[in-house]
């Protein structure tokens, strides 16, 4: 069928009241993820792939770009003169990726035909787009609602061991740090990057993905203490997206700096559910190189039990999310045997930007306390990466020692039917 671009409206039988009303938002939430990434520095064109139902988004990709491995670039190439495609341009890419300029010929269409012809759909594939949810609602579990905090702490580990933890989110907000007073952003870096698309320009109205990186940040060091903790955010999912080759970027720089532990409040859904290319090949080229560190993702907000990445891969810490108070599964956590471990990501109590936000049907709120209460697997995931951190000082021992330290006391606390549950108490 003919996929709608970000402009369009879904085709597809008639559905529901409730399902179409679902489908016209997230129709809304491509559209504005299609203005954020167009004024990204290296904006660019961005696909979606719809459900054949027309209800629901398969997968994001960047348009223009395919990938592959530069192992397997020669098959990659005669697939092209297979199927009667002019050969693409072919540039260097992290972790010894290569990317395949194709153009303005559709990258999904592409990749479709060039898995026909080798046989295999984990070749070459999309180069698809990470954003801070995606396939039925393309955001946090929940919108942020006003709050005048604080953020609920534990107190500082006493330890002599100091750890360095990346996140990879929308970047650190400065003036939110002053905002917010909240003491624990000491321990973030002075060269993180800053989140560049807070606030509409030349207003107070808060953008949708305004201070998300913030937020995990405080969620992480509410855990881990600033004392002991070093914190570089960077600032890779600007406007709440970012394609995996970036990303990949953005890990290889966190990884080679020396962080011990990193954190991702993103993933992505893959044409044809395949593993991801870029994250693949990062993990054999990069992580394998600097086996200390230890990478963990978020699961997503979709009630889905579809593996989402890089959160799947079993050398990264997927994290699931659990209501406020840790008794079950959030409604929206995705879930699966491909989650490591579950935490508290429902009403968590974050630093947020004052000024005015726009809820979808055009409600506002004002926003003035300098916090907010956000809901999603973003916010669980950066409590458990402070948790490694954590156990890292009080333990006195390294990454990896410190995550199956973690999922051990979470597999000593497993709720049933759910999966390892941890509670940051």
């Amino acid at each position: 069928m003919a996929h709608p671009s970000p402009t369009t409206t879904p085709s597809g039988t008639a559905s529901p009241d409730a399902m179409f009303d679902q489908n016209h938002r997230l129709m809304e939430e491509v559209q504005r993820l299609h203005r954020n990434i167009a004024r990204r520095p290296d904006g660019f064109e961005l696909g979606v792939r719809w459900h054949e139902s027309g209800v629901g988004v398969e997968y994001l990709y960047r348009q223009g770009q395919l990938i592959c491995r530069a192992a397997d670039l020669v098959a990659a190439l005669d697939a092209f003169d297979a199927i009667g495609q002019p050969r693409p341009e072919v540039t260097a890419g992290p972790a010894n990726l290569r990317v395949l300029e194709v153009g303005d010929r559709d990258a999904a269409d592409l990749a479709e035909a060039l898995a026909a012809a080798l046989g295999r759909d984990d070749l070459v594939t999309p180069n698809h787009v990470l954003d801070s949810q995606v396939h039925s609602a393309m955001c946090p579990a929940t919108e942020p609602v006003p709050s005048d905090g604080p953020v609920r702490d534990l107190p500082e580990p006493v330890g002599d061991r100091r750890v360095g933890v990346a996140v990879v989110d929308t970047g650190f907000v400065h003036v939110l740090a002053d905002e917010a007073g909240y003491a624990r952003f000491s321990a973030v870096s002075g060269d993180s990057r800053a989140d560049a698309q807070v606030y509409a320009d030349g207003t107070d109205r808060i953008e949708p993905y305004g201070g998300h990186g913030t937020a995990a940040a405080a969620c992480l060091l509410a855990v881990s203490g600033a004392e002991s903790t070093a914190v570089h955010v960077d600032s890779c999912l600007v406007g709440g997206a970012v394609d995996e080759v970036t990303v990949v970027g953005a890990l290889t720089s966190a990884v080679e700096s020396g962080a011990d532990v990193v954190s991702l409040q993103a993933g992505m859904y893959t044409r044809e559910h395949v593993a991801s290319v870029a994250f693949a090949a990062f993990r054999d080229e990069v992580l394998a190189a600097h086996p200390d560190t230890v990478v963990v993702a978020a699961a997503g907000n979709n009630s889905s039990d579809e593996k989402f990445w890089p959160a799947a891969f079993d050398w990264v810490t997927g994290v699931g999310g659990l209501t406020e108070d840790g008794s079950a599964r959030a409604d929206w956590s995705n879930h699966g045997d491909w989650v490591d471990v579950y935490a508290p990501g429902d009403d968590v109590t974050v630093p947020f930007p004052n000024g005015t936000y726009e809820y979808h049907g055009g409600v506002t709120a004002e926003f003035t306390g300098g916090h907010a209460v956000w809901s999603g697997t973003s916010f669980a995931t950066p409590a458990v990466a402070g948790l490694i951190a954590r156990r890292m000082i009080e333990d006195g021992i390294d990454a990896p020692a410190a995550r199956d330290r973690v999922l051990a006391e979470a597999a000593a606390s497993e709720l049933a039917g759910v999966g390892p549950r941890l509670l940051a108490d």
